[in-house]
């Protein structure tokens, strides 16, 4: 194995891993494989970022309206009381966009430069 595909592997490693699912895959060339985890975990993490945002909505909400005072300890508690009903949508997202991030991972390290 030459110094260069093993460089280019690690590279395509720190991007799945840091960066984001599949990301890796586009410096090996392999496009359509990145794809298969990069638009999976992409549409999940939509799903968990919106969630969170009508979450802090809320809160925000309940914050300018009074009904909430500036007080960091009860704000905590409103936001964990607001996440026990986030619901099974939450838990799936969440868990495909760890399935992706570790599938990618795995696949990028399988891939022969």
């Amino acid at each position: 194995m030459s110094g260069s595909s093993l460089s280019k592997r690690n590279l395509a490693l720190l991007l799945s891993a840091l960066v984001f699912p599949g990301s890796g895959h586009f410096v090996l060339k392999r496009k359509a494989r990145g794809c298969l985890f990069l638009v999976p975990a992409l549409v999940a993490l939509v799903l968990v970022l919106r969630q969170i945002m009508a979450r802090l909505d809320q809160v925000m909400a309940q914050i300018d309206s009074g009904a909430l005072p500036l007080d960091v300890q009860l704000i905590v508690e409103k936001v964990d009381a607001l996440s026990a009903n986030d619901g099974p949508a939450m838990t799936v997202a969440v868990g495909v966009l760890a399935a992706c991030w570790i599938g990618s991972l795995i696949d990028t390290f399988l891939i022969k430069p």
